[in-house]
């Protein structure tokens, strides 16, 4: 056996080897493109499910704010439609006192007596006034305490005042209205 040469065996052996190795190694590229490719493919997908799932959010986030505001405005008008509501309750209230008061006005004012002004605040009320003397302002102080509507009159002013010929008293008057029960 000594004449036989092994060398072109191992040469293709060699090339076998060569080949075998060059195509493991495109393989392994190509198993690796094709992961790369797999992977690079599979998150695009997630990432367009997830952007579509954040587009979903965002409309439904600004539907959301858009009732909230509806609903702020809403409440807003029913504050203000309340608010409305309880000065009319109020002013239906008040509004007998009201006429009670010019009624009343009218029965306790002697002649003589001027109201040159009215001012009434909450239950107090201001007479501000001229009378032909000042034993009418007294007249009418005694007539505001028979009252069964006003109460506690009190005298703020008296001074004299002159027109022409004629001599009159200057009056100021403070008292109180009675708190009206039910409907009366």
């Amino acid at each position: 056996m000594p004449g036989v040469n092994l060398l072109p065996w191992r040469d293709e052996q060699r090339r076998a080897r060569q080949q075998r190795f060059l195509l493991a190694i495109c393989a392994a590229v190509l198993a690796g493109v094709l992961t790369v490719s797999a992977a690079r493919f599979a998150v695009q997908t997630l990432l367009a499910e997830q952007r579509a799932r954040n587009d979903v959010l965002r409309t439904e986030a600004e539907r959301f704010d858009r009732r909230v505001e509806e609903f702020e405005r809403l409440e807003s008008r029913r504050e203000y439609l309340l608010a409305r509501m309880h000065t009319i309750v109020n002013f239906q209230r008040t509004r007998p006192r009201v006429v009670r008061l010019f009624d009343e006005l009218v029965e306790i004012l002697p002649a003589g007596v001027q109201l040159l002004e009215v001012r009434q605040e909450g239950s107090r009320i201001v007479l501000h006034g001229l009378a032909e003397s000042s034993s009418r302002v007294a007249v009418l102080m005694r007539n505001i305490d028979a009252s069964q509507w006003l109460q506690a009159p009190r005298l703020e002013l008296v001074e004299s005042a002159s027109e022409g010929v004629s001599r009159s008293a200057r009056f100021a008057i403070v008292m109180e209205q009675t708190p009206m029960n039910g409907g009366s």
